[in-house]
């Protein structure tokens, strides 16, 4: 891989909001290089989505930007397909004691502005969406969200990157960030050097590692979500669907996309690298103790052992292993979705995977231009909702990158809150 010798910015990590970076930089006119370790955009967590574009349901330091995202998304699909479909978003009611967190939920997007976002009785939910047509006793309806499909929508912002100059640089994994004083000057990668005056890293789950290059300490933890695909099931709704126990999209080729929905339970691999912020981590862990699934990762620890380290760039693969897939989960997650659905009995999976997340300690992003050497910027955390916040987020880090501030708000983002004081819980894993 030909790798030019410097330029204004490197972008580490394609998935869709280094793609959006890197769009977003080479049309403000600035020589901009996106690397990623892998052979492509969107392979590891981006291209693992669902593809749910929503604002509802969120917190309500994201809202702003769900909103600007959202009509971002809407606005390319003028340069290319990526299956974009503008049905809304239905969080459905199938038990008593989730009213309450659904009518939280809805009195925070009105606090927030978004007056369309209303709480629905079965009947009101069924107009809405008719196959419906089984047990639930309503849901919360938010009509301007949408859902895509995440590998191609982020195929298209590195498509604008590339059209625009950036120089893309697959197959090339960053193993050192470059600093001279308290300034960036640029990254090392297995294949040469890169010179730059600005860095943005939105690497996932890797940021950790190339972040203690330049000495910062980034909590987060790696889990995996598992999802199924099935078979093309006539036209049964548009809407994305979140629920306790499912969730849920259906494509325009008719195949659904199913996960094990709100609160789901994830996987964790536990390591030596689990030491490093375990003050975050183990309260949460107890608190979501029935949602979470460890294992012991043995091979990593072997790993660490060998290397005398936990959070190096010498544990971050050239092409990372598939996630394990929790079958029974998402097969449970298909079942309670049939039942609600009934035209879904008997539908047939044709594939599962795993997509692993970037969890936070508080279920918030990471969103910081200040946090290291002047220069460098880092969006990590994105906690598994964060596939929608892509476009905006890489506005964000063009701003940082080429002018050293940003517009939007993104205080409640900063790094330096975890040292600041008590970290809160959210209230779901997901």
């Amino acid at each position: 891989m030909s790798l030019p010798a410097s330029a204004d910015v490197v972008v580490v990590g394609s998935g869709v909001t280094g793609a959006a970076t890197a769009a977003a930089v080479a049309a403000r006119g600035a020589t901009v290089v996106l690397l990623d370790k892998e052979d492509g955009p969107a392979r590891e967590a981006s291209g693992r989505a669902q593809g749910s574009l929503r604002v509802q349901g969120r917190h309500g330091a994201e809202l702003r930007l769900a909103e600007e995202a959202l009509r971002l998304w809407t606005e390319a699909a003028a340069d290319g397909d990526f299956e974009l479909v503008t049905g809304g978003n239905l969080y459905l009611l199938t038990r008593p004691e989730e009213l309450a967190r659904l009518r939280a939920l809805v009195a925070e997007a009105h606090r927030a502005g978004l007056t369309g976002v209303e709480l629905l009785d079965a009947d009101a939910t069924r107009e809405v969406m008719p196959s419906a047509t089984g047990p639930l006793l309503g849901a919360m309806c938010s009509p301007g969200d949408a859902h895509c499909h995440p590998r191609k929508g982020t195929e298209l912002y590195a498509r604008r990157a590339r059209a625009a100059g950036a120089h893309p640089a697959y197959g090339v994994k960053a193993v050192r960030l470059l600093a001279a004083g308290a300034r960036i000057t640029g990254v090392d990668t297995t294949e040469g050097s890169i010179r730059a005056g600005a860095v943005v890293v939105a690497a996932g789950i890797w940021t950790p590692h190339l972040a203690r290059t330049v000495g910062l300490s980034v909590p987060i933890m790696p889990v995996v979500m598992s999802e199924l695909e099935t078979e093309p099931a006539e036209p049964l709704f548009a809407q994305s669907i979140r629920a306790f126990g499912f969730g849920a999209v259906q494509r325009p080729n008719g195949k659904l996309i199913v996960s094990a929905g709100l609160n789901a339970r994830v996987a964790h691999g536990v390591s030596l690298a689990d030491l490093h912020g375990l003050r975050y981590w183990l309260p949460r862990a107890l608190a979501f103790r029935r949602n979470l699934r460890l294992s012991v990762d043995l091979a990593r620890i072997a790993h660490q052992v060998r290397t005398r380290s936990t959070l190096s760039p010498e544990h971050v693969p050239h092409v990372s292993p598939e996630p394990p897939c929790d079958r029974p989960l998402v097969d449970s997650a298909l079942a309670r979705l049939a039942s609600v659905v009934p035209a879904l009995r008997g539908v047939a999976v044709s594939r599962y995977w795993g997509g692993v997340v970037d969890m936070t300690p508080d279920g918030l992003p990471i969103i910081d231009g200040g946090a290291g050497p002047s220069g460098l910027t880092l969006v990590t955390g994105l906690c598994g909702h964060g596939f929608t916040l892509g476009p905006v987020l890489g506005e964000i880090a063009a701003d940082l990158a080429t002018e050293g501030r940003t517009a939007r708000d993104i205080e409640e983002f900063r790094l330096a809150r975890f040292a600041e004081g008590p970290v809160p819980q959210p209230e779901m894993t997901i």
